[in-house]
């Protein structure tokens, strides 16, 4: 049960971020004309933000990292899901 907890925990607080993994990529989608940056510089620059709001939430305040590869997975996911969200929408006019 202690592992279930902790788990729910987490995953509410990774919930907690998607809003903001959503937002920051919308916004920069909004900031760069077409053709102005890759996919992977602006992949690099959302999962750059994700970090820092990680790193402020309660997953990651006060603690070691022990695989930072690991985490930049988890990082990027974050952020492809977010983006395939923000894709599977039509925005309002």
């Amino acid at each position: 049960m202690k592992y279930l907890a902790t788990f729910l925990k987490v995953l509410t607080g990774i919930f907690n971020v998607v809003p903001l993994a959503v937002s920051i990529a919308e916004t920069i989608a909004k900031l760069l004309k077409p053709g102005q940056k890759t996919g992977a510089e602006k992949l690099a620059a959302v999962k750059q933000v994700v970090l820092q709001a990680l790193t402020a939430s309660e997953i990651l305040s006060g603690k070691e990292i022990v695989d930072q590869a690991e985490l930049d997975k988890g990082i990027t996911e974050i952020t492809n899901g977010s983006v395939r969200v923000l894709n599977s929408i039509k925005q309002p006019s």
